[in-house]
């Protein structure tokens, strides 16, 4: 089997704990076999002779042999415990290393569950294997040789005659190993889709309820149950045959073996030690050999468990250079040449994006929702390679840079950033012993987080749960930024770091980034573009392509894509604490439907919109339910999800700034057609059909222009 193969490979460095499991599983082997053999000697030449001296000394080799078998037991179980555990942490550590070192499209297409069940059940199964089975299974063995040859010494016909009916223990478990091993991969693949469920479930709690999902969840976890139930039973059936049959062909043996042998006591060919020495050996090489079947199941098992965590280690780790480069000390140039890049075979999320960023410079990359923009900063940030193309560093592919060098000297930040279970310091800090607590306080002051961390009961020592979730979108924006500047970065890359902030905050960390470009190379990428005003240079993307360069003067002038993005973005107005906005009436004629109305009633109209503040994760509207309002977006992003029949929820579109949404709901109460839920804090305008029919009952021009988008939605 391969799994035994591959054991005695990982064993091979352990070659002094091998010899001792080996010579202990020796003397345990040689004394189960002489003890029922010495049987035939106390029988015919002491029992029989009453020889009391013949009698002592045979006694005498017994208590001698069970006490060296006792010291060889005892030092055979701490070579095997010794043993298992070095093979069972190299796996471990070398799967855990392995992980590591995946690129993140490994961590697509395996989910918490599998991994969780290969580090859990898997590992366990092989260390039970490695630990109990495997000497379980050479003593046996050892056994089975031993006595065999013993009951030879003895009697070879009858010996023969039981040999040869001995195959039925072994035809049955040989004809169920294929059944039992896809038994086993099938409940294993069951529990890691449990355990993914499980995972989502805590994870997405608020998810569920938000979007009433219990039903949903409650179901898959139903049928997932019920599949661990059904796959379990038929792991337990098989294992139970293999282990049934042996022991049912042993008492047919057992038969075999009584009849032959009284036969041929009374032709005087074996004599009655003989007999009991054969019978009492047999028995134990028989139990032996069943032994050996019953261990099967849990080698069958083992197997599997081994070849699913093969098939992680397996899997290509992200190629390091033969001959890593340096990290240049000062960053020249970053260059995209001629990048093109899918996350799949299916599709291109860039397309053939040629762009070169001077060093020292504040750059942005902007372009709505699925531009490639975050895409493209991911191959900047080496957490994906492109498929065609190159991505440089003054001249040298970033592939090619020793990447410890290149991670100390960048830093990103996302818009969701994840915190370890520590202290606020160890997750300022991580793992730069260098820094001091001044260092760590100074640049929470420069984040704008140092006096929110002093107010909480345990100031830097408060310990963050729940990956940060218990803190705002502000605060673990903040603390995110006051750990890469901890890190001194030369390149600094920020992907939608104010998406969760208020205006106020907002204004704060893009003051913030204005300080911080002296002697920095920065990369942003966001939706707000006035969040990019000051950059050096606006690359604009759309559909994976740049359609446009240039300053943001420069870009409002040319009056392309960037221009409709600004000037959809613009027209609101925006309290300082972000919980109240207006709408002017030159944004309201922008919309289509309300194109070519007096500016009076567009004033009425804007008059009809209300303030409505959602927070991370919140439904706004629920499919299915009845559409009354017509929401415009003032600030943040929302995605807009659909139920389907495989996946139940599937994202469809987000919409951003100045984006709207609902407007059917203006004219006619027909169900919502999709979920709109908010990606972070969110401010929107709402105006309810009850008000707005009231107002432009007597403006048929209104009517009309709505009726013709509704036709074009539905």
């Amino acid at each position: 089997m391969q799994f035994v193969r591959a054991m005695f490979r990982l064993a091979a460095p352990y070659k002094l704990l091998v010899v001792i499991f080996i010579i202990g599983v020796l003397i345990e082997s040689a004394y189960a076999v002489a003890a029922p053999l010495s049987l035939k000697y106390l029988v015919d030449d002491a029992f029989l002779d009453k020889n009391a001296n013949v009698f002592f000394v045979i006694l005498a080799l017994l208590i001698a042999g069970g006490a060296l078998n006792v010291l060889g037991n005892l030092a055979g179980d701490y070579a095997v415990g010794r043993l298992s555990g070095h093979i069972v942490r190299r796996l471990r550590t070398d799967l855990f290393s392995h992980l590591l070192r995946q690129p993140l499209s490994f961590y697509q297409r395996y989910r918490f569950g599998d991994i969780a069940t290969r580090f859990a059940g898997d590992m366990q199964s092989m260390e039970g294997a490695i630990r109990t089975m495997s000497p379980f299974f050479l003593r046996e063995s050892l056994s089975v040789l031993l006595g065999l040859f013993f009951l030879f010494s003895i009697e070879w016909k009858l010996t023969a005659a039981v040999l040869a009916a001995s195959a039925l223990l072994f035809v049955g478990p040989r004809l169920l190993q294929g059944r039992a091993e896809r038994a086993n991969a099938a409940y294993k693949e069951a529990q890691e889709q449990f355990a993914s469920t499980i995972d989502e479930t805590v994870k997405g709690h608020k998810t569920i309820h938000g979007l009433y999902q219990q039903r949903r969840f409650r179901e898959l976890a139903r049928k997932q149950i019920d599949s661990l139930f059904t796959f379990g039973v038929n792991v337990q059936v098989v294992n139970a045959l293999m282990e049934r049959i042996p022991m049912t062909a042993l008492m047919l043996l057992n038969g075999i073996m009584i009849g032959f042998g009284g036969f041929l006591i009374f032709q005087d060919h074996l004599s009655v030690g003989e007999f009991m020495a054969f019978f009492t050996l047999f028995l134990g090489v028989g139990q032996a050999a069943t032994n050996l079947t019953a261990v099967l199941p849990h080698l069958v098992e083992s197997g599997v468990s081994y070849r699913r965590v093969r098939e992680l280690l397996e899997q290509p780790a992200d190629p390091a250079p033969s001959e890593p480069k340096r990290m240049p000390e000062t960053i020249e140039q970053l260059r995209l040449e001629r990048v093109s890049f899918g996350y799949d075979s299916e599709s291109l999320q860039l397309k053939d994006v040629a762009v070169a960023i001077p060093g020292g410079t504040y750059t942005a990359f902007v372009g709505p929702s699925g531009s490639g923009k975050s895409t493209a900063l991911q191959l900047l940030a080496r957490l994906y390679h492109a498929t065609e193309g190159s991505v440089t560093l003054n001249g040298l592919e970033l592939a090619d840079i020793d990447e410890a060098d290149f991670r100390s000297a960048t830093a990103l930040v996302g818009q969701d950033s994840f915190f370890f279970h520590a202290t606020v310091r160890d997750n300022l800090k991580l793992d730069r012993t260098d820094l001091t607590d001044e260092d760590v306080e100074e640049a929470a002051k420069q984040a704008r987080i140092h006096d929110v961390i002093r107010r909480w009961p345990d100031g830097y020592e408060t310990v963050v749960r729940q990956q940060g979730a218990t803190m705002s979108g502000g605060e673990r924006q903040r603390l995110a930024i006051a750990r890469a500047l901890l890190r001194r970065p030369k390149l600094l890359l920020l992907d939608e770091i104010t998406a969760a902030l208020d205006s106020v905050s907002e204004a704060e960390i893009n003051a913030l980034i204005q300080r911080l470009r002296p002697g920095r190379t920065i990369v942003t990428v966001t939706h707000r573009l006035d969040a990019v005003v000051e950059a050096d240079c606006i690359h604009v993307f759309d559909k994976g392509r740049i359609v446009e360069s240039g300053t943001h003067r420069e870009l409002l002038q040319r009056g392309g894509l960037y221009r409709s993005l600004w000037d959809k973005q613009h027209g609101f107005r925006l309290s300082e604490d972000g919980l109240h906005a207006e709408v002017d009436i030159e944004r309201l004629a922008r919309f289509s439907f309300f194109e070519g109305i007096d500016p009076a009633l567009l004033r009425e109209i804007a008059g009809l919109f209300s303030t409505e503040v959602w927070e991370r994760n919140d439904v706004i509207v629920r499919e299915g339910e009845e559409g009354n309002k017509f929401f415009i977006i003032v600030r943040g992003q929302v995605e807009i999800l659909k139920r389907t029949a495989e996946d139940g929820e599937a994202r469809v579109a987000v919409l951003q700034d100045g984006d709207h949404f609902g407007e059917i709901a203006l004219l006619k109460g027909i169900p919502r057609t999709a979920t709109v839920r908010s990606l972070g804090r969110t401010v929107l305008l709402s105006a309810r059909r009850e008000s707005f029919r009231q107002l432009v009952d007597g403006y048929p021009q209104i009517l009309e222009s709505l009726e013709r988008t509704l036709q074009k939605r539905m």
